[in-house]
């Protein structure tokens, strides 16, 4: 008995504080109702009919690109567009006179822009300048009130100022193909993005567009955050002091800044030496991790003129420019590798024992093969030459007749454990594979066998063969490392990109027949017969091949005069030549001879990277 009157004891004390826990809770609302109804009842009343809650969008910096000693390449700065709102906009003939009255803005210009955007949502803003000046900046501020007043002569009802993120490029010339540049998303790419990456992408938003700005977008813009602001019936923000607390904010999230495996003052040195006229492209290397230290494309553009109001002007101006700057030539360029190719040949030919290092093949400067000759550049000839020196001298003959005896499919066999007729993997859209040909890609392509004649052509880079400048950097790295091939790396930091290492299970290339291959190189500079002997004045050591690749004609009678029938001019090489280091690649389009078009670029990118990381070195040279 008396355990049921403790527990009955219990059950009410219990309901007596629930009863009053209730009780409390609906004397709050009813408190809080009475605040809002009748203490601020006349306050919300006149907010709701004269105002309104907007919500602005805070735009999200840009994330920095510095290179890899850590100087700036890529900034965001902020720019501030002028813009208008036509829902708030009542007479718009008004509005035009008057900005037109403030600021370098023509009356006519508005009224079009306004006529051809009448069927837009009358909430979407309209861009009547971007990027306007600080002084324009106050001007407009100072004029554009909270109140509208009919006796004002002006009327800036709907204008308003954005303020943005824009890019600035340090040097906007120097790596403009690897960096590519921003600019307002267009509804096509809009449409795609909003399946791709829902409530992503907004109209007015900045995308990448080519390079690293394309690639990493979605890691470089960051996340958009927003506030709400009062704003009266005619769209301009107000103060009302009473409802902060009914206002939400959300600070954005800057995108990452990304740091570049690229030196900008090797950069700024292939920019240089290609100078305005020169069409081409150059890329270093670093050896052992594939790092890309110079990835140059001739003609360059200036990505800062993308971010202004000439931005289509600029484009148009581009894009009929006959030199064709748009292409990126380092990676989208397709050339014949010429006798740079000869290091393929070399290797190939000692690896399958169709030569040894020791034995000499005479050249008597031509090689005949089915009652046609086909010469070598030395029109004396060579004489009795082994490996090493070929390789030094570039006599054509001996690699004609290594490659015959090797045969395409076998040539291409080696040119596939090099990379080259493959795209490399580098975190760039668009890079073209290349070709290097095969009996069974003719025969696929072109429903007739491959000729024995033909092989003669591409042994020493001609024919069918094509490389990008990528591709041939690659090639001659790996051969400086002794054999690993390598995935060229951009991106330093965030870790984005894939391991260096591509295929190395499948690459078997015997290390010594590669070192007796490399140390043969050396030759090209160092001995007075090389071909790229005048290298040396360099005061650096350098290792490498030059080529000369012929610009083809269909039709064999026709002579051109023009600098547009001049050979392609390359060199690719790597220095030190005792333990190396970097690798570069350099095409000079119509070039002329490699030795003295592309080579003396190389060697000043060399001479640049020595120094740079080697400055001891350097002074004792």
């Amino acid at each position: 008995m008396k355990l049921t009157q403790e527990y009955t004891h219990d059950i009410e004390h219990r309901f007596r504080y629930f009863v009053i826990g209730i009780a409390i809770f609906f004397l709050i609302v009813l408190t809080r109702l009475y605040y809002l109804q009748v203490m601020k009842g006349e306050f919300y009343r006149t907010f709701s009919t004269e105002n309104s809650i907007k919500e602005i969008k805070i735009e999200a910096p840009r994330g920095n690109i510095i290179d890899r000693r850590g100087q700036a390449i890529v900034e965001s700065r902020p720019a501030f567009d002028l813009i208008l709102i036509p829902q708030y906009v009542q007479d718009p003939p008004k509005v035009f006179a008057s900005l037109s009255s403030l600021i370098s803005l023509d009356r006519d210009t508005l009224t079009s822009l306004w006529k051809k955007n009448l069927r837009r949502p009358r909430y979407q803003p309209l861009i009547l300048k971007s990027d306007i000046s600080r002084e324009e900046l106050a001007v407009i501020r100072s004029r554009k009130g909270p109140w509208y007043d009919e006796r004002d002569p002006l009327d800036l009802r709907g204008v308003e100022i954005r303020m943005r993120y824009q890019r600035r490029y340090t040097y906007g010339d120097v790596a403009t193909h690897l960096l590519g540049y921003v600019r307002e998303i267009d509804a096509a790419k809009l449409k795609d993005f909003e399946k791709r990456f829902p409530g992503k992408y907004q109209t007015g938003d900045q995308v990448g567009v080519r390079g690293i700005e394309e690639q990493w977008d979605q890691t470089l813009r960051g996340q958009d955050g927003f506030e709400h602001v009062v704003v009266n019936a005619h769209g301009r923000e107000v103060n009302y002091e009473g409802i902060e607390r009914e206002l939400r904010h959300s600070p954005p999230t800057s995108g990452s800044t990304f740091i570049l495996s690229i030196d900008l003052e090797m950069q700024r040195v292939a920019r240089d030496e290609f100078g305005v006229r020169r069409r081409g492209a150059a890329v270093v290397l670093d050896v052992n991790t594939g790092e890309v230290l110079t990835l140059f494309s001739a003609p360059s553009y200036d990505l800062n003129r993308f971010s202004g109001p000439e931005a289509g002007e600029y484009w148009k101006e581009l894009s009929s420019d006959a030199r064709r700057p748009l292409l990126h030539r380092a990676i989208q360029g397709t050339y014949p590798p010429a006798s740079t190719y000869k290091v393929v040949n070399a290797i190939s030919a000692l690896s399958e024992n169709v030569v040894q290092r020791d034995q000499p093949i005479n050249c008597g400067g031509s090689f005949v093969f089915g009652g046609r000759p086909f010469r070598c550049w030395a029109k004396q000839g060579h004489g009795p030459i082994e490996i090493s020196h070929a390789l030094a001298s570039s006599c054509d003959v001996f690699f004609y007749i290594t490659g015959l005896r090797l045969g395409v499919d076998r040539l291409a066999k080696y040119a596939s454990f090099f990379g080259l007729g493959h795209r490399t993997g580098i975190s760039l859209a668009d890079e073209k594979s290349g070709l290097i040909p095969t009996a069974a890609w003719k025969l696929k392509r072109f429903k007739v066998p491959w000729q024995e004649g033909e092989t003669l052509s591409i042994a020493v880079g001609q024919g069918y063969d094509l490389v990008t400048p990528l591709q041939n950097a690659l090639m001659i790295a790996q051969v400086a490392n002794g054999g690993k091939r390598l995935r060229p790396k951009l991106v330093r930091e965030p870790d984005l990109e894939v391991a260096s290492d591509v295929n190395s299970n499948d690459v078997q290339l015997d290390p010594e027949v590669v070192k007796y291959v490399r140390e043969s190189l050396v030759g090209t500079v160092a001995d007075p017969g090389g071909t790229a002997h005048r290298l040396a004045a360099f005061g650096i050591p350098i290792a490498g091949k030059t080529g000369t690749a012929q610009v083809i004609r269909q039709d064999p009678g026709y002579k051109c005069n023009s600098e547009l029938c001049r050979d392609h001019a390359w060199f690719v090489g790597f220095s030190p030549t005792e333990k190396p280091e970097v690798a570069v690649a350099v095409i000079v389009e119509n070039g002329g001879f490699g030795a003295t078009s592309a080579a003396p670029i190389a060697g000043a990118l060399l001479k640049k990277y020595h120094d740079i990381y080697h400055p001891e070195q350097a002074k004792g040279n």
